[in-house]
């Protein structure tokens, strides 16, 4: 298995993507395997520009390129600031043809490195469905720990996953 770049792209081409409704209702609709047709749509299926590479915190999505391959496989992001007692939220989904090669894990794993490297971190959490799934997997393998339920105000039910990263 490869390792993951998490990139940020040319802005004029993250700008574009925004402002595409389509894009922006696929999102939304977490159909991911739309998303990524908007994406190699926009900026092609490998990347050939030299990208940005994200080796800090920032707030919004990045998109992760197979360091090996230079493919698009996939998004990850921090869901938002940490919380004013040092939690972080992450996020991440691998795009349909590469669903299952663990990049997801990778993924899972260099936002919690980026956490870890920031000192105001004290935890990751991440939110599932509440049923045993891929998704759990990929945070057991990531060395996260099952939480328990709570209800999330834009999710409804699901279950809570966390790592401490320092008291």
């Amino acid at each position: 298995m490869s390792e993951v770049q998490l990139v940020r792209l040319d802005p004029a081409i993250e700008e574009s993507l925004i402002n595409n409704p389509a894009y922006m209702d696929a999102l939304i609709a977490s159909n991911w395997a739309q998303v990524a047709n908007y994406i190699y749509e926009a900026v092609g299926r490998t990347l050939t520009a030299v990208p940005l590479s994200v080796e800090s915190l920032e707030w919004d999505g990045d998109f992760v390129v197979d360091i090996d391959t230079r493919e698009f496989v996939g998004s990850c992001a921090f869901k938002g600031q940490p919380t004013e007692d040092g939690t972080v939220e992450i996020s991440y989904f691998t795009y349909p043809d590469f669903e299952g090669k663990g990049y997801a894990t990778l993924m899972a794993r260099k936002l919690i490195e980026l956490a870890a490297n920031a000192t105001n971190i004290k935890r990751v959490i991440a939110h599932t469905l509440p049923e045993v799934s891929a998704s759990t997997r990929v945070l057991e393998k990531s060395e996260m720990s099952f939480v328990g339920e709570v209800i999330d105000p834009d999710d409804g039910q699901v279950w809570k996953w966390q790592t401490q990263i320092r008291e």
